[in-house]
């Protein structure tokens, strides 16, 4: 049995697969620099590369060690081939910037690109790595925010949460830009990978003029666009819990911005994966016409309806659970980003952890960016947390 010092080390033959699967190039995105090439003698080579573990190889190490034992620490899929600077990069701060799951999305986005380069079948994979703001309202720029599998944007009321979300959804739905254009129009830079790399720059000049630049080219419209599902806020007011008036069915697909019909069609999928928090739900018409929808939320009584028995936090949970399914089929075709905007307000530590476990999961192969007003950071630190810091026009942005 391994001392509780010893380090769980790649075997060489792992090592030299992770390598050849890699294709000897980092697998941190953007980078994709050699790892290997010429030594200093005609027979020799240098390897500069380097099997980093994805949980930790020592039991106090960064990311911890995820429940694996030492033997699985030292299995090919805890492992991950990355330039040395890459390498160095992710573990500092004991890792907090690049919990696991965002690095075995690094791991599978870069062989599916070597996999694609070598004229393999591929499967349609996408991830949106960084946000570059150079002209706009809220933020000091330049600014820029880099995202992981789960991303948590931390600020006060007016800190950019819902630019940054409206921006995003932008590169795809033009109609969420228009807004941002006064004072003094708005200009950033999405990168994102399909998975090779691609520069998106939009530029806002006025609520109706909306340009599009892919990789310097321009382009009336992104032709591969990333699918965005937004969990939006119908409170009346951003500091009261009060609701509109509207039947459940109404409350749900106001809140996904979908057709009530769409809605019918996710409710018996809710409760399907592993760390579900609700086990499901159930739509019934009543003699007077209207609609209800029964949920069977987990720690609380069987049958409950919607909006009249739940708790603002169960509620929140049901929206979540929804979102994910929609979110979830709409990955299996393209790359998706869920939006969050509003549940993450409803939880404490304890069940903000809850919620980022079941996000970061295999089983929800989607990024989701998050806001977070209330509750501190507590439970967040299997996330990427970016710190949105001042007042609106001067707000500056620190990666946690």
């Amino acid at each position: 049995m391994a001392s509780e010092s010893a380090r769980a080390e790649f075997p060489k033959k792992i090592v030299k697969t992770l390598e050849a699967r890699a294709s000897s190039k980092c697998s941190f995105p953007i980078c994709d620099f050699a790892t290997s090439g010429p030594g200093d003698r005609e027979d020799q080579a240098a390897v500069t590369g380097k099997a980093s573990h994805i949980f930790s190889a020592s039991d106090d190490g960064p990311r911890g060690t995820g429940g694996l034992s030492f033997k699985e620490r030292q299995q090919i899929d805890n492992g991950i081939w990355l330039c040395a600077e890459h390498a160095d990069q992710i573990d500092k701060n004991n890792g907090t910037g690049y919990p696991a799951s965002t690095l075995k999305t690094y791991k599978l986005m870069h062989e599916e690109k070597i996999r694609r380069e070598r004229g393999g079948i591929s499967h349609k994979i996408g991830w949106l790595h960084s946000i570059s703001i150079d002209k706009g309202p809220i933020f000091s720029t330049p600014a820029e925010i880099t995202f992981g599998k789960v991303t948590v944007l931390h600020g006060n009321n007016g800190s950019g949460k819902t630019a940054l979300c409206d921006w995003l959804q932008g590169i795809s739905d033009p109609s969420m830009l228009g807004r941002w254009s006064r004072p003094t129009g708005l200009s950033y830079e999405v990168t994102y990978l399909d998975p090779f790399k691609h520069k998106l720059r939009v530029r806002v000049n006025s609520p109706d003029e909306v340009e599009y630049f892919l990789n310097g080219e321009p382009v009336p419209f992104d032709p591969n666009p990333i699918r965005f599902v937004r969990l939006r806020d119908l409170r009346t007011s951003p500091f009261s819990d009060k609701l509109p008036s509207m039947t459940d069915l109404e409350f749900l697909s106001k809140s996904l911005s979908v057709s009530p019909a769409l809605i019918r069609n996710m409710v018996p999928l809710v409760g399907v994966p592993q760390g579900s928090t609700v086990s499901g739900l159930r739509i019934e018409r009543r003699p007077d016409d209207s609609v209800v929808v029964w949920t069977d939320v987990n720690g609380t009584s069987s049958g409950l309806d919607l909006l009249g028995q739940l708790s603002n936090t169960e509620r929140a949970r049901v929206l979540l659970e929804i979102a994910a399914v929609f979110a979830r089929h709409s990955a299996k075709r393209s790359p998706t980003i869920l939006l969050v905007d509003w549940a993450a307000k409803s939880f404490d530590s304890r069940w903000m952890r809850r919620v980022i476990e079941f996000l970061s999961s295999d089983s929800n192969p989607f990024q989701t960016v998050v806001e977070r007003v209330t509750n501190g950071l507590d439970g967040c630190d299997m996330a990427r947390v970016v710190n949105l810091c001042g007042k609106e026009v001067d707000v500056t942005v620190d990666h946690v």
